[in-house]
């Protein structure tokens, strides 16, 4: 029973929203297919997590509610993807079939010089992740943010209250509405219900290597956009990750520093939205500017997954209401400036109004 429960967690932080991502797949371009799905799958269910959790919470939910309207909302977008990727396949199965039959007639001649020092950047990059791993896994972060947030995950799994007891003790305290308005850790409890394990297992050996995936996936696609057609070279993007990785495993040089978060913090929204919310958002900004110097029209579901990563960040933690606002809306103005696009200011807008909602609950509640 236990290792079913295990694979039921493995597939509902993999298959779930890779396939749930696949419906976004209009706004990708080449490069970008099963890993783009899966981390922006992720992102969209985190964002519908905090459009579930945060009103039920505030209407005096248990936990056990919170967890069934999660399932069901998952339950139902991955029968829409499923009905979506079918209608879709049946249509271009055949110009994709001649255009992957063109493709392999063309590289079959090859790069063959490259390949041995391309191998041998990957070895170091897995190296790099490994000993983060190990990390992640052996210097457990002991301080008041770290016994808090697991604490609220295992109280929200055992006791079923959410947010309204002190974790440590049981006692009431009314609504704590800073923590409410971020319920990253009943996530954590509801991934830890799912696969049968404890609050404290689930945040500090599940969450770092979900994390972690997470991170240098998305390490992987900014460096495929920003590296354009140097991409094509076998050893440019296992060197690009191996000094990203490089520069993770030295950056402990601050236990405020988003590498040191990374690797011993993994399961704090802060270490989320610092590690994988900002990052997605910043990729999720390279493909708008990018269609803007084009000239392209920006397709609705890229702004879906800007206004998804801007309401997973408010799950994160209550700053990220604060920092991606400041960060979408200095991009906009630099690409109105730059680009003459006046019209993606209604999109930004209309981003920035789940942040908006959540900073307008914490001045009126709090």
């Amino acid at each position: 029973m236990t290792v079913i429960r295990i694979l039921l967690a493995i597939m509902m932080i993999t298959v779930l929203p890779a396939t749930v991502g696949m419906i976004f797949r209009p706004a990708r371009s080449e490069g970008r297919g099963v890993l783009f799905a899966w981390i922006y799958g992720q992102i969209c269910l985190w964002a519908a997590f905090l459009v579930i959790c945060v009103p039920m919470v505030l209407t005096g939910a248990m936990f056990p509610q919170v967890e069934l309207a999660y399932f069901s909302v998952c339950g139902a977008a991955f029968v829409f993807a499923l009905i979506l990727l079918f209608v879709r396949r049946k249509k271009a199965v055949h110009a994709a079939g001649e255009k992957t039959f063109g493709a392999k007639k063309a590289g079959e001649n090859g790069r063959a010089g490259h390949d041995k020092a391309a191998m041998a950047l990957w070895c170091v990059f897995a190296s790099f992740v490994l000993l983060q791993v190990f990390c992640g896994f052996y210097l457990q972060y002991e301080d008041g943010d770290d016994a808090y947030y697991v604490a609220i995950t295992s109280y929200s799994k055992e006791v079923h209250a959410l947010y309204r007891n002190i974790p440590y003790t049981g006692a009431y305290t009314g609504l704590d509405l800073r923590h409410a308005l971020a319920p990253l850790p009943v996530w954590v409890g509801v991934l830890a219900d799912v696969a049968g394990l404890s609050g404290a297992i689930t945040a500090h050996v599940v969450m770092p290597i979900l994390i972690l995936c997470m991170t240098y996936g998305l390490y992987y696609l900014l460096g495929e956009n920003l590296m354009g057609e140097e991409k094509k070279k076998s050893w440019t993007m296992p060197l690009f990750m191996s000094f990203a990785a490089l520069l993770v495993t030295f950056g402990g040089y601050s236990i405020y520093s988003a590498e040191n978060f990374l690797i011993v913090r993994a399961g704090q929204g802060k270490a989320v939205l610092a590690n994988v919310v900002i990052p997605a958002l910043v990729y999720l900004t390279s493909l708008l500017l990018h269609r803007l110097e084009k000239r392209e029209n920006v397709q609705a579901s890229l702004w879906a997954l800007i206004c998804a990563t801007m309401t997973a960040g408010c799950l994160c933690s209550t700053l990220g209401t604060f920092l991606l606002c400041v960060f979408i809306c200095v991009a906009s103005v630099c690409a109105v400036i730059a680009y003459r696009r006046w019209t993606i200011l209604f999109g930004v807008v209309i981003s920035m109004l789940m942040p908006v909602v959540m900073a307008s609950l914490y001045v009126a509640l709090g």
